[in-house]
């Protein structure tokens, strides 16, 4: 895929990687939608995104809102339909509790964020682009999993692992030559992401802890990655990072 001039509708980019992601489709010459549930946030990503010379605009989205999501399809659709989507917006359950401590609705929603809103805003996305006349190419999504989802044993937030798990899985299951005609389906899968709030975690744990984990995942690399699965990925195909500067992909 060549990313210059296509439009990319990007989750969760009011900050951390998703800001990173858009940025740097933006110097790459795509548009750039922002979504977010912080507002202020998002258009401070846009303000970047333009320092690249290419147009961005900002979307308020509660991903987990099923009519935020059908919203944001629509504005996609409003400024032409979108080219690229990648499923970033995620995150635990808010507050202490995580499943099977924390309030049905607290994890239902966490399912929500991680699985169901991919799931269905990369239909919406699917139905959009069978609807577009007279466009060369496919569309490709990338999702945005996470470790947690591939890793055995014990988890701080089941729901969120299971969620992520579920990404790479529904990943896989798109790769089906039908919905490969319309866009590739791909995902990366890093481990635990260096940016600022994950540093400073980091620099709290004791030498051992440290020593127990594997290093954090350079941002950098994330962002490689997805351009990579943009420009020459396969449909189906998940990228994993796991700390040790190996990609692995399936």
């Amino acid at each position: 895929m060549e990313i210059r001039y296509t439009l990319a509708l990007v989750t969760g980019a009011g900050g951390g990687l998703g800001r990173e992601l858009a940025v740097a489709l933006a110097r790459l010459g795509a548009a750039i939608l922002v979504a977010d549930r912080d507002l202020p946030a998002a258009e401070q990503t846009v303000e970047l995104v333009r320092a690249a010379r290419v147009r961005g605009w900002a979307v308020q989205a509660d991903l987990a809102d099923e009519a935020d999501v059908r919203m944001l399809a629509a504005r996609a659709a409003d400024l032409g339909g979108a080219d690229i989507l990648l499923n970033n917006a995620g995150g635990w359950t808010e507050g202490p509790a995580q499943y099977p401590y924390a309030p049905d609705l607290a994890w239902s929603r966490t399912l929500d964020l991680n699985l169901r809103s991919p799931m269905l805003l990369t239909r919406l996305f699917l139905d959009a682009l069978g609807e577009r006349r007279g466009r060369l190419g496919v569309g490709a999504v990338v999702n945005v999993g996470s470790s947690a989802g591939l890793e055995p044993g014990g988890y701080g937030s089941p729901e969120y692992a299971v969620a992520k798990a579920g990404l790479v899985r529904l990943t896989t299951a798109l790769g089906d030559p039908e919905t490969a005609a319309r866009a590739r389906v791909m995902a990366v899968v890093p481990g635990w992401v260096g940016l600022p709030r994950a540093q400073e975690q980091w620099a709290e744990l004791t030498e051992a802890e440290r020593a127990a984990l594997p290093p954090l995942i350079d941002p950098g690399e994330v962002v490689r990655s997805v351009v990579h699965l943009l420009r020459r990925g396969a449909a189906g195909e998940v990228v994993e990072l796991a700390g040790d500067r190996a990609a692995r992909g399936r």
